[in-house]
């Protein structure tokens, strides 16, 4: 052992001489902390959970941190999944004096939640991370354009992600969003919406003579639909236009895209179109203009199509707005609950299932109905709409088509609103279905009777009014009594009063456990007591010199009784005249009292 140190030493010597170094193995990290990162996108802060590549500038990501236990090179990896996957933003990093500084293409990452490591040199693989401290980012991607031929872009591309979820979408003719959730490991859960709300120009097996979007008859395109069903038809005069911009907010996380696109028409009617019968385009003479936001951490997205008239004169639209469900397991039954059902069916090819009544509505939809609810490995998902198609047509278990009629005026626009969302269990899409209703009609309630300040003279008064959310009321109560909502939102209820000024509430709560509240103030002003009952008495007249007959009526009338008649005889009063009375003439005696009447009989 002694000759073997030696003879290592003897030629470590001599190659020293001949001035060749030997490389000497370096020590793997044993640890690692990340401290920053930083995107070279501006307006991004320093170690900011969400970020963003956007692919065509070429956006990058610097990370530095520490190590111990070694000097070997370090790559930056980001983990997603418990298994985990991983997706590499820098290799070989060198370490020097226990610190490393790498920076990589952030497209690398992009589309993931993960776990940011810096882990020795192919150690990706290795079984514990945990000495290696993971950061948490959510990375974004947008490109614009991506597809492009001849400077003539024809689709874009978006992927935003949050650390609970995911969503993507493309151009309208390509295919709209998709949605899926994700578990504490950032796993990804099945895609209950895949490619929803998409105006492709093919794939319509059920119907294969027109487009998704026909525009006062004949058959229409934008760029993505154009360029996919006739390939070079970028260089075809008259090529649609398509533009978009994509921005994040990076404290939540927040993707927002508006693109804006024309649609063509060709000179033939023929579908699909040909290079023979499809030599140029003309304008269809509509625009739409799409814009798209994610929420509720990626779990939900907010699609909004307005169509316009690009020539000043009014248009009529035939839509079929394409969804599609679940992007893994195409052998998986996908299951469907429409407005008004109460469990989830299976349907298949050429099924079809008619307009719902309601508006807003939600379909919910799970992504295997062999599974069980909330299994992280599928998912369950809901597509709410404004406005109702008018119907529903199964392609496949996993699609069906949409359709939409909308007259778009000379000027302004007509506008579709779409909110997809996607969770684990159906507990959790429900209640964010419900919340998405009242977006897009908002929870609100009013008092049309009486006006505020109404001044009644009754100890009650009627209110009527209206009441009405997305989600639909689901109780109401005016002055703390519960009150019936009638289907068309009209409610009347009536009201004790105190005297006085009266506020009195009216609270309703819809389906999704929002609340809102109206109130009025009524005075309520008694009348005035009536008066006091006058009190009936006996007052005795004065009745000298009256004859009988008169004397007693005057009695009479003054609520007296004729008592005893008595004969006097008198000097002053003639015979037959009365004397007077006893009681005296002014006394006030109770009704009915008699009273004495004296009469004279002369001297």
């Amino acid at each position: 052992m002694r000759r073997q140190w030696i003879g290592a030493f003897a030629i470590a010597a001599a190659l020293a001489v001949l001035g060749i170094v030997p490389s000497i193995a370096q020590a793997a990290p044993t640890s690692s902390t990340i401290n920053t990162w930083s995107s070279s996108q501006s307006g991004t802060p320093q170690n900011s959970t969400y970020l963003i590549s956007y692919d065509n500038q070429g956006t990058t990501l610097t990370v530095t941190g520490d190590t111990a236990g070694g000097s070997g090179n370090i790559d930056v990896v980001c983990y997603f999944g418990s298994g985990p996957s991983d997706a590499v933003l820098a290799a070989n990093v060198p370490v020097v004096g226990g610190a490393f500084t790498a920076t990589g293409s952030l497209r690398l990452i992009a589309g993931h939640a993960c776990r940011l490591r810096a882990i020795p040199t192919g150690g990706e693989s290795s079984d514990d991370k945990s000495p290696f401290l993971a950061q948490q980012v959510a990375v974004s991607e947008a490109g614009l354009p991506s597809g492009e031929v001849d400077n003539k872009p024809y689709d874009f591309y978006v992927v935003a992600a949050t650390l609970t979820g995911s969503a993507a979408w493309d151009s309208a003719g390509s295919c709209g969003p998709y949605a899926a959730p994700y578990d504490p490991s950032f796993g990804q859960g099945n895609f209950a919406i895949d490619c929803a709300g998409s105006l492709l120009g093919a794939n319509l097996p059920l119907d294969p003579s027109r487009s998704e979007v026909v525009v006062d008859g004949q058959n229409a395109y934008d760029a993505a639909s154009a360029q996919a069903l006739l390939p070079g038809s970028e260089d075809l005069a008259g090529f649609p236009s398509l533009t978009a911009n994509v921005v994040q907010n990076p404290t939540d996380g927040v993707v927002t895209s508006q693109s804006t696109e024309s649609w063509v028409v060709c000179p033939s009617i023929i579908y699909p179109p040909i290079s023979t019968s499809c030599s140029s385009f003309a304008p269809a003479g509509v625009q739409l203009q799409r814009t798209v936001t994610t929420s509720d951490g990626g779990l939900v997205v907010t699609m909004t199509d307005n169509w316009s008239s690009t020539n000043g004169r009014a248009h009529s639209l035939d839509l079929l707005y394409d969804d599609y469900v679940g992007l893994k397991s195409s052998a998986a039954q996908r299951g469907y609950e429409f407005p008004g059902q109460s469990a989830f069916t299976a349907y298949q090819a050429g099924e079809t299932v008619p307009q719902p009544s309601a508006t807003p509505g939600s379909i919910l939809v799970r992504t295997n109905l062999a599974a069980p609810d909330g299994d992280t490995s599928e998912a369950a998902g809901a597509i709410t709409f404004s406005n109702p198609p008018t119907g529903f047509t199964f392609v496949s278990n996993s699609e069906f088509e949409e359709h939409q009629v909308l007259e778009v005026p000379p000027r302004g626009s007509v506008s579709l609103s779409y909110i997809y969302s996607t969770a684990y269990t159906v507990a959790q899409v429900q209640a964010l279905a419900l919340a998405a209703q009242d977006r897009l009609e908002v929870p609100a309630i009013a008092i049309t009777s009486p006006t505020n300040g109404t001044t009644v003279s009754t100890s009650t008064v009627n209110l009527t009014g209206t009441a009405g959310a997305g989600s639909g009321i689901t109780s109401l109560s005016v002055a703390g009594q519960a009150v019936p909502v009638a289907p068309g939102g009209a409610w009347s209820a009536q009201v004790p009063l105190n005297p006085g000024s009266n506020t009195i509430t009216a609270l309703a709560t819809d389906a999704a456990g929002a609340t809102v509240r109206a109130q009025v103030t009524v005075v309520y002003t008694p009348p005035p007591p009536p008066p006091a009952p006058s009190v009936v008495v006996c007052r005795v007249p004065r009745v000298k010199g009256m004859k009988l007959p008169t004397a007693e009526r005057a009695l009479r009338q003054a609520h007296c009784r004729v008592g005893r008649i008595r004969h006097e005889p008198s000097k002053k009063v003639r015979d037959g005249r009365a004397l007077g009375t006893s009681p005296s003439a002014g006394r006030r005696l109770a009704a009915g009292s008699k009273v004495e009447l004296f009469l004279s009989r002369g001297a």
